[in-house]
């Protein structure tokens, strides 16, 4: 979990430096009017999911679709003394695909809700700190959310530009991704009793994730 937090701190920190630098474009895209003419633009993201992209469809001067997949794999090589324990090996694999649609309400700000494919999982080992006959093995977990949530976001920019080919968009949000399921397997010798202390102590940690913050900084290129 501590590699989860990692990562989230550092694409956080990552967008803004970015949206600092370009607020100034945004400044300009704020002119247009709000009501966007049909057409499609495919743009390039950095999200809390790691970087991907997006495409968007306009569907009337007011809404619009957006479908988008974005992925980002961390590794954390520090090993994590937890007193009886020492995880190591963790690996955060964030992933999502995303559906949903665009309402400009108005001239520059947006709100946009649908429905997300979370593919997230975190990966680590874990082994005793002093190894004997009873624990002399490892149990490697497997942390996964719900596959399927909704998700909320309120931005400013837009997906599709109304007078240029490029645009610039910027969004804040959440999904909702439930409590997240644990798996695991164990290699070697583990006694029932840290083992059942190990996976409680496991699964107590994953009813603080059911939130999942959405940060995401994009630029779109209109294609007709």
């Amino acid at each position: 979990m501590i590699a989860t937090m990692d990562i989230q701190k550092k694409l956080l920190l990552t967008i803004f430096a970015v949206l600092f630098h370009f607020l100034l474009y945004s400044q300009y895209a704020f002119l247009e009017d709000y009501h966007a003419p049909s057409g499609m633009a495919i743009g390039i993201k950095v999200t809390t999911f790691g970087p991907g992209a997006e495409i968007s469809a306009a569907l009337n001067p007011k809404f619009a679709l957006r479908a988008g997949v974005a992925f980002f794999t961390y590794r954390y090589t520090e090993d994590i003394n937890t007193g009886d324990a020492i995880a190591r090996n963790a690996r955060t694999n964030l992933g999502a695909a995303s559906l949903g649609m665009d309402w400009m309400f108005v001239r520059f700000l947006h709100v946009s809700a649908g429905v997300i494919y979370n593919f997230s999982q975190v990966n680590f080992d874990v082994v005793p700190t002093i190894p004997d006959a009873q624990n002399d093995g490892s149990v490697a977990y497997r942390i996964k959310p719900h596959q399927y949530g909704p998700y909320f976001t309120l931005g400013f920019g837009r997906s599709i530009s109304k007078k240029r080919i490029v645009s610039f968009g910027f969004d804040v949000g959440f999904t909702y991704q439930g409590r997240s399921f644990v798996d695991y397997d164990v290699t070697g010798t583990i006694s029932d009793k840290k083992l059942s202390k190990w996976n409680f102590n496991v699964t107590s940690n994953t009813k603080f994730y059911k939130v999942y913050p959405i940060v995401s900084l994009m630029f779109a290129f209109r294609i007709f």
